[in-house]
């Protein structure tokens, strides 16, 4: 009788690992933490990824942004993604190239009114009340911009993978997307992970793969008036079966 063929887990960014085969599901919680004024946002992600041959898989994520902006409010930001990766494995190294599709869905009514608000609280008595309101208008803009990508948008991403000890691996993902506004969203992401497969005997004789990582990321939106890198935390865990 033929065998299956085993491949040596490898972590990768986002919550997912290569696994050669099979299918690969994590979660990651954190936050999202945008420049200027704006206020910090909780996070979560959910990706699911499956591996049609050992060079090539496909999968889906689904990230939202969550808050309390007052004491009535909470605002949630969503953001669909597929994706096709084409991958190369040297040794502990896997490394990809990959198309992405996505879609953001963002309600920015009651974000307006708090940040209005939040602005109106800064101003001081040297500024005219049209000064003011300038500068709540671009507060404003500023920090709806630091939250969508606006609709469907396409993709490039690149990524890597290192088993650099039995226990601990290296991640580091880049990905630039863009939109019919003629908006860029450029991503960055190193992380760090432990092989939970390694140390939990129950996890070794059941999954392909099991990774804990930690992912601290930067965003940086081009072709709009704005400045600075957003920034994202994730703490996650990956399952491969």
């Amino acid at each position: 009788l033929s065998q299956r063929k085993e491949y040596r887990s490898i972590p990768l960014p986002g919550q997912t690992a290569y696994n050669g085969v099979g299918l690969t599901f994590g979660m990651g919680f954190g936050m999202y933490i945008p420049p200027h004024d704006c206020d910090c946002m909780g996070s979560w992600q959910v990706q699911m990824e499956y591996f049609y041959l050992d060079w090539l898989s496909g999968g889906g994520n689904v990230r939202f942004y969550g808050g309390d902006l007052d004491n009535d409010v909470m605002v949630m930001y969503q953001r669909y993604s597929g994706y096709i990766r084409l991958h190369t494995t040297i040794g502990s190294v896997d490394m990809y190239v990959g198309s992405v599709l996505g879609f953001e869905n963002t309600s920015f009514a009651e974000f307006r009114k708090q940040v209005s608000d939040k602005s109106t609280k800064k101003n001081h008595w040297w500024k005219t009340s049209s000064l003011a309101e300038l500068d709540s208008a671009e507060t404003e803009a500023l920090c709806e911009q630091s939250f969508s990508l606006s609709g469907f948008s396409g993709g490039i991403s690149l990524g890597a993978g290192y088993n650099f000890s039995r226990l601990f691996g290296g991640t580091f993902g880049a990905q630039l997307d863009y939109n019919f506004r003629k908006d860029f969203l450029l991503s960055l992401v190193p992380g760090i992970a432990f092989n939970l497969r390694e140390v939990w005997p129950w996890v070794s004789q059941t999954l392909r793969s099991s990774w804990i990582s930690f992912e601290v990321g930067g965003q940086k939106y081009m072709n709009r008036r704005k400045d600075g890198w957003s920034k994202t935390v994730f703490l996650g865990i990956q399952f491969g079966a």
